[in-house]
């Protein structure tokens, strides 16, 4: 989902990287060690999707990997998000949104400082508060930020007049954090919209939905495509998605290649805790 973030400006991007690990093997003749090799920073897991009912504390680890070989070093913060109609997200001091889960976290160590090749543990603790407030589904984004020293800046022009200017380039991972108590009513998640676009020879089937109930559901949305003319079947491409309340998700599928005849699709949007799926059909014709 998009993010117009409101974070400080020493953040020039949120990366969200893949975490990869190097064997360090013996040689089996002479018991030799293969270098280490660089491959980057990690931070795992990518999200939190909690469940956990209004008095509940639990605790769950945060890894932070610098797999490189210089050391780093790093702030844990939180922050809220809201989000508009269409997925849209805007960042919020922590407290501050509307589904506010960061007054309910809690991280221990906040500053992490790494060797070469070292990994830390840092403690996630969700404290769901035992009253009403309990009771509602909540959400927050953890920030694993690099923090980096401000270097010295060397003016090389000789004219007086001349400013020198630099940037300190970091990154940061974002973890999304969900809960969702188990007295919320997640299922109902509804079609809004089913339709062909047409932009010339660039066709798609447009789908979107919206979550009007008063919980967090995980989706997975497809669509099965049948050729009226010859009754071969295809399923375009599978999607997950997270939808939040109030939330409007759309997706676009590309029928890119798909021959000339009358087609019928059905757009098939299944998620977590219902026990029907959702079905919306739409028949169209390639020319």
């Amino acid at each position: 989902m998009p993010l117009k973030t409101m974070l400080p400006l020493r953040l020039v991007s949120i990366l969200l990287l893949v975490s990869v690990f190097t064997t360090y093997g013996q040689n089996k003749s002479n018991q030799t060690k293969t270098p280490r090799k660089a491959t980057g920073v990690s931070v795992s897991p990518a999200h939190f999707h909690f469940s956990h009912k209004p008095g509940e504390i639990k605790t769950y680890d945060i890894t932070v990997n610098n797999n490189t070989s210089t050391p780093k070093q790093f702030n844990v913060n939180m922050y809220d998000f809201n989000m508009n109609g269409k997925g849209k997200s805007t960042f919020l001091p922590p407290g501050k949104g509307k589904f506010s889960l960061s007054s309910w976290l809690s991280v221990s160590p906040s500053f992490v400082e790494l060797k070469p090749f070292e990994k830390k543990i840092v403690k996630l603790t969700v404290s769901v508060p035992n009253n009403e407030a309990g009771n509602k589904a909540a959400w927050s984004i953890l920030m694993v930020e690099q923090v980096a020293p401000r270097k010295s800046l060397i003016n090389s022009s000789a004219s007086a007049n001349t400013v020198a200017l630099g940037v300190v380039p970091t990154f940061a991972f974002g973890i999304f954090a969900y809960q969702n108590p188990p007295n919320v009513i997640d299922n109902r998640i509804e079609f809004k919209d089913f339709q062909l676009k047409d932009a010339g020879k660039d066709k798609s089937l447009y789908l979107e939905v919206q979550n009007t109930g008063d919980g967090i559901a995980y989706c997975t949305s497809y669509i099965d495509l049948t050729n009226l003319d010859t009754g071969v079947q295809q399923r375009l491409k599978v999607k997950k998605f997270t939808i939040v309340p109030d939330l409007i998700r759309d997706f676009s599928f590309s029928l890119k290649g798909l021959g000339k005849g009358k087609y019928l699709a059905v757009g098939v949007l299944d998620y977590e805790n219902s026990e029907e799926i959702q079905a919306a059909k739409l028949e169209f014709e390639i020319n």
